[in-house]
């Protein structure tokens, strides 16, 4: 018979096991333009997100940030066509849960590979803003080249040129623009120790021959320019996507997680020190309640770690002067104290006990002493629906 239950058991385990470590899928259809069947999306776990593309899309890629917070709260999940696929369908991990009973703002962009039109006009398009930018916040006077702005502020400048110029542009690896390079911010200050003297306005009118400062100045500034547009052409490389189609959701829910109460039972033991020769220990099994301090899916060592309360179920519980030890609550003493979890099942409890000593004078002693356990836990779901 033993032998038919232990196969038994390990089957049990398996699947538990099993069923524990699958992450569960929602699809996306573009066409009906919906999301998990019109379900709220999946909370306080991984989950995948797939659907089907047409040909030619080589990225998707998934921003989703809580609808009450800014953009820059979220987290952004990217899926790129590996070699050879062939398939016309995605799937990307979305592995930063969802708070249970939140809404969410979801954006979708597709992208495919741009063509060599696209790219030159962006190209044109951003250094052309570049030039411009650089036109209004430099002067030559008084024998030096002067900007308007900070060498900070003029870099910043410049990278927002080029993120905004290629907005709908992202590389095949997902690569923000990482900003210019030290050869660029080298050639701004480089500008601040040039000598011109007695330079004028570069003024569209002025010949070169006539003042060899301001030639030596206009020199300075087409090579910085040329040096910009070298670093933007690096980023925008021939293997640059394009975005073809978005599609957004906004204030979108995730699933409400049923509520649970956590029992708490186990066994502990009490060390008793007032009125005794020695120290020692009165022991009995517990029970009671246990309150998370976090939430496992965003916190797993603030979840492991929980404020227990309970009362110890031993009623002849007696020190070694046959002194009996009761308490406040069905004359049983209670604790209150932390625990934390070890093997998901198993907790290790420390805190303090309060119970009451009947003396054998006739009167009652009421006291805190330290107490220590180990217990399980035993969750129980409130309410109905998938935990």
């Amino acid at each position: 018979m033993q032998a038919r239950i232990y196969p038994l058991f390990l089957l049990l385990f398996l699947v538990i096991f099993h069923s524990k470590g699958q992450i569960s899928s929602i699809s996306l259809d573009v066409v009906q333009q919906k999301l998990n069947g019109g379900n709220p999306l999946p909370s306080e776990e991984s989950f995948y997100i797939q659907g089907a593309i047409p040909e030619g899309i080589e990225l998707v890629k998934v921003r989703i940030y809580p609808s009450n917070k800014s953009e820059s709260k979220g987290y952004d999940y990217q899926w790129k066509t590996p070699f050879g696929y062939q398939d016309l369908s995605y799937q990307l991990l979305v592995s930063d849960p969802l708070r249970s009973s939140d809404e969410y703002h979801l954006t979708f962009s597709f992208y495919q590979k741009a063509g060599e039109q696209q790219m030159q006009e962006v190209r044109a398009l951003i250094f052309k803003n570049i030039q411009t930018y650089l036109s209004t916040v430099t002067t030559i006077r008084k024998g030096k080249i002067k900007f308007l702005d900070s060498q900070e502020m003029i870099l910043s400048r410049l990278n927002q040129l080029v993120e905004e110029g290629a907005y709908y542009f992202e590389l095949p690896n997902g690569k923000a623009f990482g900003g210019f390079s030290d050869l660029v911010k080298n050639k701004l200050e480089q500008g601040k120790k040039l000598k011109l003297k007695n330079a004028k306005l570069n003024l569209p009118d002025l010949k070169e021959e006539e003042n060899a400062r301001a030639s030596y100045a206009l020199e300075y500034l087409n090579a910085l320019e040329s040096t910009l547009q070298t670093e933007v052409d690096q980023y925008l490389s021939p293997h640059m996507l394009v975005q073809v189609d978005e599609l957004e959701f906004k204030n979108y829910p995730s699933e409400k997680k049923p509520n649970s109460l956590t029992l708490n039972a186990g066994y502990g033991a009490i060390m008793l020190t007032e009125g005794l020769p020695d120290r020692e220990f009165v022991s009995s099994p517990y029970a009671g309640l246990s309150f998370p301090l976090g939430n496992r899916a965003f916190n797993r060592f603030m979840n492991n770690l929980t404020l227990s309360t309970g009362v110890f179920i031993s009623g002849n519980l007696e020190n070694s002067q046959n002194e009996r030890i009761t308490g406040p609550i069905f004359n049983r003493p209670i604790y209150a104290g932390l625990g934390y979890n070890v093997f998901r099942f198993f907790r290790i409890n420390a805190g303090a006990s309060f119970l009451t000593t009947n003396q054998m004078d006739g009167t009652k002693n009421r006291s805190i002493h330290p107490y220590i356990g180990i217990s399980a836990d035993f969750r129980i779901w409130l309410g109905l629906g998938n935990k």
